[in-house]
C-alpha cells in the first residue's frame, strides 16, 4: 500500500480538476518514491517526500484539510480500526475523497470492500484506486479489470465522471486510457507486462442496491446483442475474413509442428488486444 511515481502523478493530474479535502486512506498509505521518482517530479524536502507515510505529502502538496486511514489493524497507527471484509455498520464520519492505492487486492470481499469505500465517500466526493490489473499474479488476492468499474461506477449506480487509465509498472512516461467498449463488446487487455489500473469517479448520489453485471452478458440477456456484430459489418466482408482465417490456420497447422503452431496462435491472440493494439486504449505521455 503506498505512492509510486504513478499514484503521484495521478494525484497531480486528479487534483487540477477537484480539491481532496477530508480525506480517507485505504490503510496507511507508505511513501514509495526513488530518488530517481523525486528528481523526474521535480519535488524537493520541504514536501515531506521523506516522510514514512503520504499524509503530511497530501496536506503540504495537494492542499488536503485533513487526511485519515483506516485498516484492520493498528500496527501502523490507523485513525480507524475496521476489517473492510464486513460492513461498516456505524458510520460517524464520511470523506470528501478515499484513496485505495494497492490495498483492494488484499481484501478476501471485495465486493463488500467496495461497497464500503462508496458509503465512506460524500455525495460530490471522489473515489480513487490505483490496483493491479494484470501478470501481477501473487501479490494479492485480485486483479481487476476496467469492466469492473466501468459497471459498478455507473450513472445507474450514483456515478458520474468515472475515468479508467493502465498502465505498466515499468514505464513511467505513458499511460493508456481506457474507452468504455461498445455494446455487446468483451473489453479485453493483455500484456507480456505487469499493468496496474487507475480509477476514479465521482459520487453523485446514494444508490442502496447497485446492480453491477458484466456488460456484454446484460446486451445478450435483454436480445439486444443478437448479432450485434453483423449489423455493423456486411455479411460478405465476415464470410471472406472467416475465410481468410480458416486459410491461414490451416497452413499454419500443415506447414508446422503443432508446437509450434499453437505458440504462434497464441502469441497473435496476445497481440491482438496489448495496449499498442487495443481499440480501446488511447496512449497518453504523463512526461
Amino acid at each position: 500500500m503506498g505512492l509510486t511515481f504513478h499514484e503521484y502523478k495521478f494525484l497531480e493530474e486528479v487534483s487540477k480538476k477537484k480539491e481532496f479535502k477530508n480525506i480517507l486512506c485505504l490503510g496507511k498509505q507508505e511513501m514509495i518514491l526513488t530518488k530517481e521518482d523525486k528528481k523526474k517530479l521535480n519535488l524537493d524536502e520541504k514536501e515531506n517526500i521523506n516522510d514514512q507515510y503520504i499524509d503530511n505529502l497530501l496536506i503540504n502538496k495537494f492542499k488536503a484539510n485533513s487526511v485519515k486511514s483506516i485498516d484492520n489493524s493498528s500496527f501502523e497507527g490507523a485513525d480507524i480500526i475496521h476489517d473492510m471484509n464486513k460492513p461498516i455498520e456505524n458510520l460517524y464520519e464520511k470523506f470528501d475523497t478515499v484513496i485505495d492505492f494497492g490495498t483492494s487486492e488484499h481484501i478476501f470481499n471485495v465486493a463488500q470492500n467496495l461497497n464500503n469505500i462508496s458509503k465512506l465517500c460524500k455525495i460530490n466526493g471522489i473515489i480513487l484506486h490505483s490496483l493491479p490489473a494484470n501478470n501481477n499474479c501473487g501479490h494479492g488476492f485480485w486483479q481487476f479489470s476496467p469492466e469492473l468499474f466501468f459497471s459498478l461506477y455507473s450513472e445507474n449506480n450514483g456515478f458520474l465522471e468515472t475515468e479508467i487509465f493502465i498502465f505498466n509498472t515499468h514505464n513511467k512516461y505513458e499511460w493508456w486510457k481506457v474507452e468504455k467498449q461498445k455494446l455487446g463488446e468483451r473489453l479485453e487487455i493483455n500484456s507480456n507486462s505487469p499493468l496496474y489500473i487507475l480509477v476514479k469517479t465521482i459520487k453523485k448520489s446514494e444508490v442502496q442496491n447497485k446492480n453491477v453485471q458484466q456488460s456484454d452478458y446484460v446486451e445478450r440477456w435483454n436480445d439486444n446483442s443478437i448479432n450485434y456484430k453483423n449489423i455493423k459489418k456486411k455479411k460478405l466482408s465476415i464470410l471472406w475474413k472467416n475465410i481468410k482465417d480458416n486459410y491461414k490456420k490451416f497452413l499454419i497447422k500443415i506447414i508446422l509442428p503443432n508446437k509450434i503452431s499453437d505458440k504462434l496462435e497464441g502469441k497473435k491472440i496476445l497481440l491482438k488486444n496489448s495496449l499498442e493494439n487495443n481499440k480501446n486504449l488511447k496512449k497518453i505521455n504523463i512526461l
